[in-house]
């Protein structure tokens, strides 16, 4: 299973890639957009999980501290599908290391 989830992050990764450029006319984003653009701006590192809430990974940012955050989907259902995590509004927060789904 946990090579599914790999070979489906992979080519979910391939469609971000090729969607990125759509981020700069919009002020929806996603985990791995975010991550990324802080990366780049701020330092620090990624780091990934399997997700609880959609098939794939989800990624969080540690900044130079430490702290990890996260750019989340408010109240994400179970289950959400693959094409509503390419684009939307989400929020940032410090991220909770005690997560109610597990």
């Amino acid at each position: 299973m946990e090579l599914v989830r790999i070979t489906f992050t992979f080519f979910l990764m391939a469609i971000f890639f090729w969607t990125w450029p759509v981020r700069l006319f919009t002020d929806k984003n996603n985990c791995y957009f975010w991550t990324l653009e802080r990366l780049i701006m701020e330092g620090g590192r990624a780091k990934w999980y399997n997700s609880k809430r959609w098939f794939g990974y989800h990624v969080i940012w540690l900044d130079e501290d430490g702290q990890a955050w996260e750019y989340t989907r408010p109240r994400m259902m179970r289950n959400t599908p693959w094409w509503k995590m390419i684009f939307y509004n989400g929020s940032v927060r410090k991220f909770r290391t005690f997560r109610k789904d597990q």
